[in-house]
Order: C-alpha cells, then sequence, then structure tokens
C-alpha cells in the first residue's frame, strides 16, 4: 500500500519493523471505517524518518499513528485513537 498526496490513514505500527535498517515494507494494521485490516505499507525514506523520529520519542512498541502525505517528500506523523465498530443486526436488537 502506497500512500498518496492529501491521502490520511490510521495504522498501528510495531516499533520493530520501522528500526530495521533493511525496510522495505511494514506490516501494519490499516483502521478503515474502524475495522482492522492488515497490510504491506511500501515507505518512502522521508516517511521511514518520520516513523523513526516519532519513536524516538515513545518507548512503547506498538503505536496508532495517523499519517498524512502532505507533499511528494513531507509526512505528517501523529499519534491517533481509532474507534472500532461492532455492527449488530437489527433483528436480534428488537428481540
Amino acid at each position: 500500500m502506497r500512500i498518496e498526496v492529501g491521502q490520511k490513514f490510521d495504522f498501528e505500527i510495531d516499533r520493530e519493523d520501522v528500526e530495521d535498517e533493511d525496510c522495505d515494507t511494514i506490516i501494519a494494521t490499516w483502521y478503515h471505517d474502524g475495522n482492522p485490516i492488515f497490510v504491506e505499507l511500501y515507505p518512502t525514506k522521508s516517511l521511514l524518518s518520520e516513523l523513526r523520529k516519532f519513536f524516538n520519542t515513545t518507548s512503547e512498541r506498538t503505536a496508532l499513528i495517523s499519517i498524512t502525505r502532505v507533499s511528494k517528500l513531507k509526512y505528517i506523523v501523529k499519534p491517533t485513537v481509532v474507534v472500532l465498530n461492532h455492527r449488530t443486526n437489527k433483528l436480534n436488537e428488537l428481540r
């Protein structure tokens, strides 16, 4: 998965994947409408730099982060909150 200019995605990323020197891909959990989907993220050098800066400020092993691509070389990485959706069957609610 690649992030295009103007797109914003919420991911759960492990520190181990970002710290690897030969980081070609990152296995991340993408939260789309609150539903988790496992994806392979193809980071650029500038995205890896921003992710490493983020993980240098925290001691956590995994993080829920929002990645926004502002321009060809600029990304904004910040912590986020994900609300998980649990849809229920309307018939079961009426019974």
